[in-house]
């Protein structure tokens, strides 16, 4: 079992330092919130111990059932719980006729679990595959009994994530891939092409255009210089790598990737979207401002924007407002920390945020078919222009040199 060192401060305001055995840092995080006390830090401790099971937590991550799986099993358990069956003959529907092998067995443990005593959030906080924050929002249903409302707010949560995801990498994939395609394209060129077409112009032993000299020496530079450049190019690469391993080099990355036109735009809509759209659905279902900054902390797949929602819960802790901590430039959309404002004045903070969410999600899905309706033409104008140069080249000074 793993150990968690954590920082916390109790009712007095007095820092407390510790360090818990538990399943999950969710867990942890419960205990310490049930003591009354706030939760600044958590963090899991590396022990020797760890490391002779890794092969079996690699095995056991690779059963794990998938997220869409776990979405759907949610969706199925809400519909069951609001026609009057029962939370455990729910789950045994669930584990003896899933289709999925890994739900199966999660919810087999989930039942064994649930029957020994302890609760269903309880249950959930154990077991792999089943995000932190469904387990709290699933202690929140038991509190008010509406569970399977809170089931279907949770599978929504995994779905917009889920989405959300999908379309980035559809709209960054795409690109991706024809601009690898269009340097393949290039990287012939220059590799074989140009050399055999240099030899032929140089053989000809006559004044050639500015055009095709222009050509020649463009072949001349990649054949006396291809070794370095390629040995620059995979040093580049592995220390992009090294560097995105480092925690550091990793929020790096990620605060100057949105800097780039376009791209960079579709990351903070995407930031900014999984922000309000999970602290609006957390604070509907009556989960406080400061537990819920952790569930949208871990929503985060950017460390970037998650170091920010940790600075944010910082800064509340310390008294300031959550809008004021939200104002950080090139991160969030500067509506979301208006509308934040608002929305606390107001008292109605999910509401709004629900209404900016909303905006941009539909904001992000146009900017994806605008940019995916981009990228055809412009590559297609930038690989042409890349082949048609050679050719005019070559053409003219073969023209030239027959007179």
């Amino acid at each position: 079992m793993p150990t968690f060192a954590f920082v916390a401060r109790d009712d007095a305001g007095q820092t407390r330092r510790g360090s818990v055995d538990a399943n999950s840092a969710a867990l942890v995080a419960t205990q310490l919130r049930t003591r009354g006390w706030i939760v600044v830090t958590l963090e899991e401790q590396l022990s020797a111990t760890r490391s002779s099971s890794d092969r079996g937590e690699f095995l056991e991550n690779l059963l794990r059932p998938r997220s869409i799986q776990v979405e759907l099993s949610l969706r199925q358990m809400s519909v069951m719980l609001r026609g009057g069956i029962s939370l455990l003959s729910a789950m045994q529907t669930i584990s003896t006729q899933s289709d999925s092998r890994a739900i199966r067995r999660a919810y087999t443990s989930l039942i064994e679990t649930v029957q020994s005593g302890r609760p269903f959030s309880e249950a959930i906080e154990s077991q792999l595959g089943f995000p932190d924050f469904i387990a709290q929002l699933v202690r929140i249903g038991e509190q008010t009994g509406i569970q399977e409302t809170v089931l279907v707010r949770a599978a929504d949560m995994m779905r917009t994530r889920r989405e959300t995801i999908r379309e980035l990498g559809t709209a960054l994939l795409y690109p991706i891939i024809v601009c690898f395609a269009a340097f393949g394209v290039t990287a012939f060129i220059v590799a074989n092409l140009l050399p055999q077409l240099t030899l032929l112009l140089k053989s000809l032993g006559k004044p050639l255009p500015p055009i095709t000299q222009s050509l020649i020496t463009i072949s001349d530079f990649f054949n006396e210089w291809s070794v370095q450049l390629i040995v620059a190019l995979l040093l580049s690469v592995v220390v992009f790598v090294l560097t995105w391993l480092s925690p550091a080099g990793r929020i790096w990355i990620e605060r100057s990737s949105l800097r780039i036109p376009v791209v960079g735009k579709l990351f903070r809509i995407s930031g900014t979207l999984t922000f309000s759209q999970s602290l609006s659905v957390l604070l509907d279902s009556g989960v406080s401002v400061l537990e819920a900054l952790i569930t949208v902390q871990e929503m985060h797949s950017s460390t970037y924007f998650a170091a920010i929602v940790q600075r944010s819960r910082d800064a509340i802790i310390r008294g300031q407002n959550l809008a004021d901590t939200l104002r950080v430039r090139g991160a969030y959309m500067p509506l979301l920390a208006t509308m934040t404002a608002v929305g606390e004045e107001s008292g109605t903070l999910d509401e709004v945020l629900e209404e900016v969410s909303s905006f941009y999600r539909e904001r992000l899905s146009a900017m994806i078919k605008t940019l995916s309706a981009l990228v055809t033409p412009v590559i297609i104008v930038v690989v042409g222009s890349i082949v048609g140069y050679v050719y005019v080249a070559f053409f003219v000074g073969l023209f030239s040199v027959a007179g």
